[in-house]
């Protein structure tokens, strides 16, 4: 339920903000609004202003729209034309029907400016471990190597060292390294593996690093239903101790060795209330074939040292330029994985729905409202993008007619319209189907 009333804040934020861009472009252009509808079907509250605009909030909140006069629609006297958005020049057209995407792309670029302002806690980038044969290995990173800045930008946490090295990694470039060995300060090269936007989770891993963390006791603080260790009679509170005789001192080493076992019987001991037990338990492999049990470690298990703790933050005048670059990152991004799926280079799996969109909501808003924030931002860059796309029926849909309305000097035919928007509303359900089938096969497997 708390996943649900998130997802319909954030999505009611959203669409406010997209159809306000389509609303203040439209005024600004001389364009007489009838409604600006949040939701579709029977309005729940509504005011009408002195401009004669009705504003709705509707009982289905999935999605909105902004009706304008248009004499395409309904009978407009001539005293009213130069008031019908179809009366519009081209380029005034243009701007309306941009405006809303543009306006989620403006709210992402506000979002991400008062993240970095307010600031994102996180850990210092000290590294662990690092593969033999890896590019971290070919750029003599060692166990122990704090990497202070990539290319010349600061990088005080791991999050800021992922996005940085995500977007390299999409050129395969070679990045420049600032790294800290003890009070030694050196530059280091790395050359970035390619990987694809749908692998963004292996990235460390490709790189060949494994980030430090302090050892966490391996107490139990979550246990999934119908998950191995639930199978298995495991419970919140439990401690692990150890797995086939051997010693487990931390959670990272539980997490080592369950991601290598997956369908391989373990037999684990722990301890319950003070007393010593032992059971048997196998983990379940996931989409990549790492062995999952279901379960989380104690929020309050761990002492984090406050000499790891960092915070990534910006002043308010260079948080601008920062919050440009990110929401240009993630669109460019966006827009790779869209091309991917429809190239066939990137799988339709990662597509998500409704229901997806709505557990990310849930758990973003349980991490703090600058977390709700940054998913508000990402969503908002998503929906900017996905209604520039040229199916009829979206934004880009109606840009691609008037792109074809600039090149031959006069609108697109009626009868040519009308095919196109049900061309668009058959590729907006087949989109809807795909992403909707992915939120169940990730629901009930």
């Amino acid at each position: 339920m708390q996943s649900l009333i998130f997802f319909i804040v954030a999505l009611s934020i959203l669409v406010v903000i997209h159809e306000f861009g389509h609303y203040w472009v439209a005024r600004r252009c001389g364009v007489r609004v009838h409604k600006f509808s949040v939701g579709f079907g029977k309005a729940l509250w509504s005011k009408t202003d002195k401009h004669g605009t009705e504003f709705v909030f509707a009982a289905l909140p999935l999605g909105g729209y902004v009706k304008m006069l248009d004499s395409r629609e309904q009978d407009v006297s001539d005293d009213e034309k130069p008031f019908s958005f179809d009366q519009q020049s081209l380029i005034k057209r243009i701007a309306i029907v941009s405006a809303g995407p543009v306006a989620n792309l403006l709210f992402a670029i506000f979002a991400y400016w008062l993240i970095l302002v307010v600031g994102v806690p996180g850990t210092k980038p000290i590294i662990d471990e690092v593969t033999d044969g890896s590019p971290a290995a070919l750029a003599q990173l060692g166990a122990g190597d704090e990497l202070i800045a990539i290319n010349g930008k600061a990088t005080p946490t791991w999050n800021s060292v992922f996005q940085r090295w995500l977007d390299y990694a999409q050129d395969e470039a070679t990045v420049s390294l600032t790294v800290a060995s003890g009070d030694i300060v050196t530059e280091k090269q790395l050359k970035m593996p390619l990987i694809g936007l749908d692998k963004a989770n292996t990235l460390f891993r490709e790189v060949g690093i494994q980030a430090y963390h302090p050892p966490i006791p391996a107490k139990l603080g979550q246990v999934i239903e119908d998950g191995a260790a639930d199978e298995a009679g495991l419970q919140v509170g439990d401690e692990l101790l150890s797995a086939n005789g051997r010693d487990m001192p931390d959670w990272q080493s539980w997490v080592a060795l369950i991601q290598s076992s997956a369908d391989e019987p373990l037999s684990v001991a722990y301890l319950r209330n003070g007393k010593y037990q032992m059971i048997e338990m196998t983990p379940k492999a996931d989409d990549q074939g790492r062995g999952v049990i279901g379960a989380g470690v104690a929020a309050d298990a761990a002492v984090f040292p406050e000499s790891l703790k960092a915070e990534l933050r910006y002043g308010p005048l260079s948080a601008i330029p920062e919050a440009v670059l990110q929401t240009w990152s993630f669109s460019k991004n966006t827009i790779k994985s869209f091309w991917g799926m429809l190239s066939g280079t990137v799988s339709t799996e990662n597509l998500g729905g409704p229901i997806s969109i709505a557990q990310y909501a849930g758990s973003s808003a349980q991490q703090g409202l600058i977390s709700f924030i940054g998913f508000l931002a990402m969503i908002s860059i998503s929906l900017g993008i996905l209604n520039l796309l040229p199916i009829p029926m979206l934004d880009g849909g109606h840009l691609l007619m008037y792109f074809i309305e600039w090149i031959k000097g006069s609108p697109v035919s009626e009868t040519m319209q009308v095919q196109g928007q049900k061309i668009g509303l058959i590729l907006l359900l087949m989109l809807m189907f795909v992403a909707f089938a992915n939120d169940l096969t990730r629901l009930f497997g």
